[in-house]
């Protein structure tokens, strides 16, 4: 079987695959995820992101590579990266509270080998998420606790915000940072064995 690499630096990225019991190697990508951000769509965007990370460590490593990128959609169809300031994390947690918005995953398989792509597979997830009227005191709170800098839209379905969120429709890993079950059927597709077996998930 080929080495596996998962093209991410993410601490919650490496803990989610793990839960599929397969063993890869972290070779963060140097991709600019700002050469896309005039795609079309916000799926768009998400796609190319994925794709680039993929690619970037494809060039570098030979085996099969995953890319991920996930974003936040605010209900005005925005795309929402990390906020950089405290004020820019109350203003995105403002535009959230209250409502339901979207959190797009874009995912891509690519094997390398002998410097070229023998293959590839990609998918865009989408899961929708609802959060409860937050006041003033509760965002400013949430803000000062540091959690919100280092993740898309401002907030962490895994941490503290989880007691924010009142409806998740579709896949809750998905908001974490990766959608464990589409991710599972695409390394399926690449006879990755899941847990030790291949019909662990048939």
């Amino acid at each position: 079987m080929p080495p596996l690499f998962l093209a991410s630096a993410s601490p919650r990225r490496r803990e989610l695959i793990a839960h599929l019991g397969v063993s890869c190697t972290i070779v963060p990508s140097a991709f600019d995820e700002t050469s896309v951000e005039n795609a079309p769509t916000p799926e768009a965007y998400v796609l190319a992101a994925a794709i680039g990370k993929a690619f970037d460590v494809a060039q570098k490593r030979e085996g099969i590579v995953i890319g991920v990128d996930t974003d936040v959609v605010d209900p005005s169809g925005n795309v929402l990266g990390k906020p950089s300031d405290p004020d820019t994390a109350r203003s995105m947690l403002k535009s959230l509270a209250g409502r339901t918005h979207r959190v797009l995953s874009g995912v891509a398989l690519v094997e390398s080998a002998h410097g070229t792509i023998q293959r590839q597979s990609t998918a865009v997830v989408e899961t929708r998420v609802t959060m409860a009227p937050l006041d003033d005191d509760a965002i400013d709170a949430y803000v000062a606790t540091g959690e919100p800098f280092d993740k898309a839209g401002g907030y962490g379905m895994q941490g503290a915000a989880m007691a924010f969120v009142t409806r998740i429709d579709g896949d809750p890993s998905n908001v974490i940072g990766l959608p464990l079950w589409t991710l599972a059927e695409m390394l399926r597709e690449f006879q990755i064995p899941l847990w030790g077996t291949q019909e662990a998930i048939s």
